[in-house]
């Protein structure tokens, strides 16, 4: 009789645990939700759309360290583009890509950041071709 009291005693206590669990188990967020980031691949030569703006990769000079080297200076990743707006030429920007991360196109509604240049070196590979890197870019729309 004192194992059945026992055992009733035990299922009518488990929901209340239960119920303490989940309250501990919600989370309190202070921080603001970021908005969604677009990852865009802009390859070289090509021109890439993003609404009325349009980006073109002319050159990259890419003095990073390959992989398996040993170098003192990490090197960098230097892209000229052409910006065009409606089609039409508007200006030509160098981006360093070690540089800090401001945004190289913004407007009201959305805003352009680099994010990395690829293929990575490669000294078993050698010199990597103009037309071979790609030029990744975030796309935030505000």
């Amino acid at each position: 009789m004192k194992k059945l009291l026992f055992v009733l005693g035990l299922l009518v206590l488990m929901p209340g645990f239960a119920q303490e669990e989940s309250v501990k188990d919600t989370l309190q967020v202070d921080q603001p939700v970021h908005l969604p980031q677009i990852l865009i691949k802009v390859p070289f030569g090509k021109r890439v759309a993003f609404g009325d703006v349009e980006l073109e990769i002319n050159e990259i000079i890419d003095s990073r360290c390959p992989k398996n080297v040993t170098c003192v200076w990490a090197g960098e990743v230097i892209v000229k583009a052409s910006i065009y707006r409606d089609g039409k030429f508007i200006e030509e920007r160098t981006l360093n890509m070690d540089a800090n991360n401001s945004a190289f196109l913004s407007s009201e509604k959305k805003e352009m950041f680099e994010y990395s240049v690829l293929p990575y070196p490669d000294i078993s590979k050698g010199k990597i071709k103009q037309e071979d890197y790609v030029l990744n870019v975030v796309w935030n729309q505000l």
